[in-house]
């Protein structure tokens, strides 16, 4: 995270609304004593307070959002898991997703948009590691809009990757597949179905593309640390098509073969 804000360097966040910043407090002075009904009603005031009324939404909204979402993944309340099907994480998705709408059609996000993107990320990550039951989330992550914006980043991977120098933005995208890896690793078979079916030709076509042979090409023997980028390439895709099991999947590992050929 040090790296990370050095990178950023100008991200200067302003006041949070009082509400905003009341929660906050009570949420960082309680984060493990909290209970699911003290804490799902902050999180039902805060929905009140936070949600979008204009797109894109503003930096206000992002920069009361942002913080929210940095007290929950330094507290890492135990009660948050037990109401994660909350409303409040439709709306962080939206915002994740609108962050990579914008960046596929800009190529680009400023420094206060990257920070959003990967605390929101951190937060998905430690949601779908620790709970339970992947199936509680279902209804918010598996979102068609949420998905096809990732696949659009996927897509364009090499035009994003090479406007971001520092690699924060790929490393992002990388962490969100990882996610989806996650996910379908602990889906019960009878529940993959066709959900992540929109990343299987984008994660196959980083798979099969001159970007993979070069990165590949370019490891060492010694290699102990991987860029955003191989990361994404060399790890996250073939994990996700190794964790893949629903609709599709014979077609699309035979059409992989073929071009891997």
């Amino acid at each position: 995270m040090a790296k990370l804000m050095r990178d950023l360097g100008d991200y200067n966040p302003k006041p949070v609304p009082l509400l905003v910043a009341a929660h906050c407090s009570t949420i960082r002075r309680k984060a493990k004593r909290i209970d699911t009904q003290e804490l799902g009603s902050i999180f039902d005031d805060l929905v009140r307070e936070l949600k979008p009324t204009i797109e894109p939404p503003s930096k206000t909204y992002l920069n009361s959002l942002n913080e929210v979402v940095m007290v929950l993944n330094s507290g890492l309340p135990p009660a948050l898991l037990d109401i994660s099907s909350h409303y409040i994480f439709t709306i962080i998705r939206n915002t994740v997703r609108n962050l990579l709408q914008q960046l596929c059609l800009s190529k680009h996000l400023d420094n206060e948009e990257i920070y959003i993107l990967r605390n929101c990320i951190l937060l998905f990550h430690y949601i779908v590691k620790k709970i339970n039951d992947v199936l509680k989330i279902l209804h918010w992550i598996t979102d068609t809009t949420f998905l096809d914006a990732l696949a659009d980043c996927l897509d364009r991977i090499d035009k994003i990757s090479k406007k971001d120098p520092t690699q924060h933005i790929t490393k992002q995208i990388s962490r969100l597949l990882g996610i989806f890896c996650t996910i379908q690793e602990r889906l019960p078979i009878d529940f993959h179905q066709s959900f992540f079916v929109r990343l299987l030709q984008p994660t196959i076509d980083c798979l099969t593309s001159l970007d993979y042979v070069k990165l590949f090409q370019s490891l060492q023997a010694d290699t102990i640390s991987f860029t955003g980028k191989q990361k994404l390439f060399l790890i996250k895709c073939p994990y996700f098509l190794t964790t893949y099991n629903g609709k599709y999947y014979f077609l699309f590992r035979t059409t992989l073969s073929q071009k891997a050929c």
